[in-house]
């Protein structure tokens, strides 16, 4: 028995391949199959060090802890109020939804989500997204004309303008043909660009699919290449994400549909275009996207190879690194309003002590109220000694202190901005410290907050900590830092006095070389005379 099982255990194993097939041609206009009413139911790489790696990690860490403490903090405060109780369980629930979920998932899912392609998107969260289920081959500009003949419209990116239009369209019910899809990710980077189709000018029903290039000489799984990878679904309402509680649209659990509906959209206008179905390509399966909606699909990938002569490449628009606006368009939208609100909360705190040292009074109650009011010592102090000039004492001080801190603090905000990873985690530092001497004096000094303090100061420095430790900060400053030291390098090497100072010593050594190449020459007359003589 044993014999034969080890005699089998030789044997050739045979692997079956990919089932594949060609696509029949499509005459008629493209029907959607999977109406639900109708049914009835991959930056450039930077180099990036351990200590790096490792001081960005902890502080990814932290926000996510300090988003935690928010929100419990929110929670205390949201009990035993009368009718304020209502807009802070509100304020709980966009916390909850926005902050501390999406920044949990995160933590979590770096451990246990693998990063690797497996066939299926990620959201920024790090949950696993919408099934990809179209490859491409062809040209960006290509993908741009066939979809454009076919009837698709271009999905504007994700901004303040575009969101807040969004959210008016669904309110309204206004069509908004040109409304951003939410960022996925694949090879690590969101989608390059995405297309939609709204359905019978209803914001909530769309047709949707998003584009990403694949990296260089990347295979699919079973060795097949293609130029781009696509992932469709249809939107058929909006409601609550069953992982996160945010507001989103809800997608129609049969993917396949929305798949082939994209297909014959682009077979239809282009009926030259060659489309090879590779069955199997994964198993089917069915599981739930980012947003907990159910999806399934057959495993099927269908490959589109694209042979129309596209559409004119865009110029692309010079970048001016030194320019605030252009900073300021490419940079991530949530590290620009982390930012900003840091700056907002900076230059009120400058005011607040400025106008506390201005007033005498107000100050020699905040120096009791901090000494917990019965010092005997500080009141003694006060007794002592003239209290006019310990208060003017005690302004200059406070006001120089104030000064120099949001100084500091601004420049790093600013340098941030402009793309300096060390500012950045600096920012982060100084803003992590703010937080727990805040949230450490109610935790164990037993000391009451007003509620302003926790919606606007803790508030603030949780949201910017959340921000300045995105994957989308990290990587725009590690970019710009990277960038930057290698324009300095150039800069250096191309300075007048550089270049000077090299000809100048280019010089030295040439005549170096030119009077040791005489002195040899000397020496070898030298010998051959004497030889001659003797």
């Amino acid at each position: 028995m044993f014999a034969e099982r080890a005699g089998m255990s030789h044997q050739k194993r045979v692997l079956r391949p990919i089932r594949s097939d060609v696509a029949p041609p499509v005459t008629s206009p493209p029907v959607y199959r999977g109406d639900i009413d109708a049914r009835g139911a991959a930056q450039d790489l930077v180099p990036r060090s351990f200590w790096v790696d490792f001081w960005d990690t902890l502080f990814f860490i932290f926000a996510g802890v300090a988003a935690l403490v928010l929100t419990f903090m929110i929670l205390a405060n949201t009990v035993g109020h009368s009718w304020w109780g209502f807009p802070i369980a509100i304020i709980f629930w966009a916390v909850t939804a926005y902050l501390t979920l999406p920044r949990f998932h995160a933590i979590m899912t770096r451990i246990y989500v693998p990063d690797y392609f497996i066939g299926r998107t990620r959201t920024p969260d790090g949950l696993l997204g919408d099934p990809v289920n179209i490859g491409l081959i062809g040209t960006e500009e290509q993908i741009h004309q066939v979809m454009q003949d076919a009837g698709w419209t271009r999905a504007d990116n994700v901004t303040l303008v575009s969101s807040w239009k969004i959210i008016l369209s669904t309110i309204t019910r206004r069509s908004y043909a040109e409304a951003p899809v939410s960022p996925l990710k694949i090879f690590g980077k969101t989608q390059a660009f995405a297309y939609q189709k709204e359905v019978d000018g209803n914001p909530e029903k769309r047709h949707h699919v998003r584009f990403w290039k694949t990296p260089d000489g990347w295979l699919l799984p079973g060795g097949h290449q293609v130029d781009w990878l696509a992932a469709g679904t249809y939107d058929s309402g909006v409601g609550f994400s069953f992982f996160t509680l945010q507001v989103t649209h809800r997608i129609d659990a049969e993917t396949d549909f929305e798949r082939d509906y994209i297909v014959e959209s682009i077979q239809y206008a282009h009926p030259e275009t060659h489309v090879e179905i590779l069955h199997d390509f994964s198993s089917g399966y069915h599981a739930r996207n980012g947003g907990g909606d159910a999806i399934r699909t057959d495993g099927a990938l269908p490959v589109i190879v694209l042979n129309n002569e596209g559409l004119e490449p865009q110029e692309q628009e010079e970048i001016h690194l030194s320019s605030a606006h252009d900073l300021a368009y490419r940079m991530p939208l949530s590290l620009l309003v982390g930012s900003g609100m840091l700056i907002a909360v900076t230059l009120a705190d400058i005011i607040n002590s400025v106008i506390l040292a201005l007033s005498r009074p107000a100050l020699r109650a905040k120096l009791l109220e901090e000494g917990s009011g019965d010092d005997l010592d500080l009141l003694s102090l006060f007794d002592q000694v003239d209290s006019d000039v310990l208060l003017t004492i005690t302004s200059a001080v406070l006001v120089g202190f104030v000064a120099v801190y949001s100084a500091a603090h601004l420049f790093m905000l600013w340098s941030t901005l402009r793309g300096s990873s060390k500012a950045r985690r600096l920012a982060l530092l100084l803003t992590a410290l703010n937080f727990m001497a805040i949230t450490g004096g109610v935790l164990w000094g037993h000391h009451s907050l007003p509620l302003s303090t926790i919606f606007f100061q803790l508030g603030v420095a949780v949201f910017a900590m959340l921000a300045f430790t995105s994957d989308e900060a990290v990587q725009y400053t590690a970019t710009r830092t990277f960038h930057m030291r290698d324009t300095k390098i150039v800069q250096r090497a191309t300075h007048p006095k550089v270049l000077e100072h090299r000809a100048q010593r280019k010089a030295q050594k040439a005549q170096k070389a030119q009077k040791t190449h005489n002195a040899q020459k000397a020496r070898k007359a030298t010998s051959a005379s004497n030889a001659h003589r003797a």
